[in-house]
């Protein structure tokens, strides 16, 4: 067994192995060297020594250095082994083991990123720091640096040892190529950072949480680290290689950055280094997986969808060559590529008459502009596709980004607006261009002054009627003035006649249901009492409408 060295240096939390040694060797009065000369002795082997190496290399190490084989074998990147890599196949025994990790993707190479602040504090290189799914330092809320200023190459660019020969002093250290003892000696605590984004912290900070192995929120639901790790690594992947088709600037600034000339880049392999594209790309496919629900992660992810090529394998064989499709990206490109969502879209991005006020959009469109716009537009009921229309015309205010908030906006439960616009859409009977130029027309009927529905609030008189629940007066007048065998019972009938006709509601949000949904019986007595009425019956229930109730 070799000489134990004299001074013993217990790695720091997070401390790279190369790192470590670098020390280790200074406070022994070795060169890196000669450091590793003895590490070699008794034939013990150095291959992947900084990524997973031989379990008797690690205690070989230990004992040499007096610290836990535990501490030693934390400096490794084997302790990713299982969330942002997989090293499975890795054979110290075989030189060419470690294709099959490289092949998985995004796997480390030589070299490293570094935050100089945390150099200049600790002069300690961190393991994570390797990472490429790694892009900033919290701590100091800077984007990690790729490259030296000095030699324009990465750091720890040595090519046939795994140590530097300047030991642990924090400059570059790269060998020069003008002889064996030049190397380069600019001083890493100095080198220019730049502040991370905010969205590219909280990224960041969900990464870290995943890679201590703990939980990470995906769309509303505790994912485990690996899965979160690996679905942001592929969701990235995705982008990237959307981002270099036309229009994608206009969905993310930094997609202008990725250079023309790049060719077919398999991005799945290598992403980006270029610090202003891969913390920024990671950050918007990390956005998407932070929503509370699949809805809204899909309403940030159709946008790039949008952007698929047409291709003989059509969208989805476009975007599946492309990257691993993972279960919870197969969900999102499955309902990003959903009638519905394209047709919002496609109102979201067109550009229509602004819609400033939805209180002047009725929950259901009134029928005459119904039979003069929207008459064959699609197979589905009338009823379903006036209320479709006015949910279209709430998606064209700025402010309305789902087809829940239309809903809600609206004065309709969430979930009605989710369902009619999944259903409805998939029945239309033209393209989403003339449906769309058919909803500008409605839109001018409504805000026509000449028109009977012309500049109204529909949301006041929404409540108006809302109101009149608990009066009677007005229902007792009509009783005696148009239809004396008029049972009492029948007052919430003609309240819901009034919601439907002159509100223009919807027969299920009617005030007189109290906030439930109505049953069929009770669906179909209203339908009777509303085929009953003759029109000076409808003319008397307009008119109570106005008067004092």
């Amino acid at each position: 067994m070799s000489a134990l060295l004299p001074v013993s240096v217990t790695p720091r939390t997070g401390e790279s192995l190369e790192s470590w040694l670098e020390h280790l060797a200074d406070v022994n009065g070795l060169t890196t060297a000669q450091l590793l000369i003895l590490i070699r002795s008794r034939g013990v082997s150095t291959r992947y020594l900084t990524v997973s190496p031989a379990p008797g290399t690690i205690t070989h190490l230990a004992t040499l250095a007096r610290v836990d084989p535990d501490a030693v074998a934390a400096t490794t990147l084997a302790v990713f082994d299982g969330t942002a890599l997989d090293l499975t196949g890795l054979d110290p025994g075989d030189r060419h083991s470690y294709r099959q990790v490289a092949s998985r993707g995004w796997a480390p190479a030589h070299g490293t990123q570094i935050c100089p602040a945390c150099l200049a504090d600790t002069n300690t290189w961190h393991s994570a720091w390797r990472l490429l799914i790694v892009t900033t330092c919290t701590r100091h809320q800077s984007l990690l640096v790729a490259q030296c200023p000095s030699c324009q190459r990465p750091f720890r660019d040595q090519r046939h040892s795994h140590l530097r020969r300047v030991g642990a002093v924090p400059v570059c250290g790269n060998p020069l190529g003008a002889g064996p003892l030049k190397q380069c000696q600019h001083d890493l605590t100095t080198v220019t950072q730049t502040l991370a984004a905010p969205g590219v912290l909280a990224m960041q900070t969900r990464v870290d949480t995943a890679l201590g192995r703990s939980p990470v929120p995906v769309l509303g639901q505790e994912t485990d680290a690996a899965a979160y790790l690996s679905g942001l690594r592929h969701l990235t992947t995705l982008l990237l290689h959307i981002a270099r088709q036309p229009g994608a600037d206009k969905v993310a600034d930094w997609a202008a950055s990725l250079p023309a000339s790049t060719g077919t880049r398999r991005w799945g392999i290598r992403p980006p280094g270029d610090p202003g594209i891969r913390p920024h790309a990671l950050a918007t496919a990390d956005t998407v997986l932070a929503a509370p629900d699949l809805d809204t992660a899909v309403t940030m992810f159709t946008p790039w969808v949008s952007l698929t090529p047409t291709t003989p394998d059509g969208p989805l064989g476009w975007l599946a060559d492309r990257t691993v499709m993972t279960a919870t990206l197969t969900r999102l490109v499955m309902a990003a590529r959903a009638p519905h969502r394209r047709l919002s879209h496609h109102l979201d991005t067109q550009e229509h008459p602004i819609v400033v006020d939805t209180r002047g959009i009725p929950q259901v469109i009134p029928a005459p502009l119904y039979a003069e716009h929207l008459v064959g537009a699609s197979s589905a009921s009338e009823t379903t596709v006036r209320l479709f229309a006015s949910l279209c015309l709430a998606r064209m205010h700025p402010d309305v980004t789902s087809w829940a908030k239309a809903a809600e906006i609206l004065g309709m439960p969430a979930a009605m607006g989710v369902t009619c616009a999944r259903s409805c859409s998939a029945t239309l009977l033209v393209d989403n261009t003339e449906w769309a130029r058919r909803l500008d027309s409605v839109w001018d009927g409504l805000r026509d002054e000449r028109s009977p529905t012309g500049r109204w609030n529909y949301r006041n008189y929404e409540a108006k009627i809302a109101h009149r629940r608990l009066l009677y007066r007005w229902f007792d007048e009509w009783v005696k003035e148009c239809r004396r065998a008029t049972r009492p019972e029948s007052r919430g009938y003609a309240l819901t006649w009034q919601w439907v006709h002159l509100a223009h509601g919807h027969l299920h949000t009617s005030p007189f249901w109290r906030g439930r949904r109505p049953n069929a019986a009770e669906r179909a007595n209203y339908r009777k009492f509303e085929t009953s009425l003759d029109e000076e019956q409808q003319r008397g229930l307009r008119s109570a409408f106005h008067k004092r109730a």
